[in-house]
């Protein structure tokens, strides 16, 4: 099964304060959504950050809050959404491998770096890719 937000809250408790945060559970569904997930992969087994799949969106995404009480420029912030990928990608088998700096030309505002993943772990959920005639 999909990490839910549930799960996240569980394994890093330290992110509590933003149990009933909308905003927070709204990033993290969507961060959670089927497309980005395999696009967190795909960077994931090219050997970049999984953040750097959908970062330029996620910012975007965030940016558009009405009344943000969910910060970017906050370092701490950051962090919640570095462990919500964590908790996302952890099913699929990935645990976080290194930290890597985003390229200059990528088109980052609030984030300078994030975590590339390796499969090492155990897997309960798959990605399943293929061409099937219609």
């Amino acid at each position: 099964m999909k990490a839910t937000y549930n799960d996240f809250l569980i394994s890093n408790p330290n992110c509590s304060k933003f149990s009933s945060n909308q905003e927070a559970i709204a990033v993290f569904d969507f961060l959670n959504q089927d497309d980005n997930i395999i696009k967190m992969i795909d960077y994931c087994e090219m050997g970049k950050p999984a953040l750097a799949a959908c970062v330029s969106e996620l910012e975007a995404f965030v940016d558009h809050f009405p009344h943000p009480a969910l910060l970017l420029t906050d370092g701490f912030t950051r962090t919640v959404i570095g462990r919500m990928i964590k908790s996302i990608l952890e099913p699929f088998g990935y645990r976080p491998t290194v930290q890597k700096s985003f390229p200059k030309t990528c088109n980052v505002k609030y984030f300078s770096s994030a975590s590339c993943y390796s499969l090492t772990g155990s897997a309960t959920m798959k990605i399943a890719k293929f061409v099937t005639e219609i």
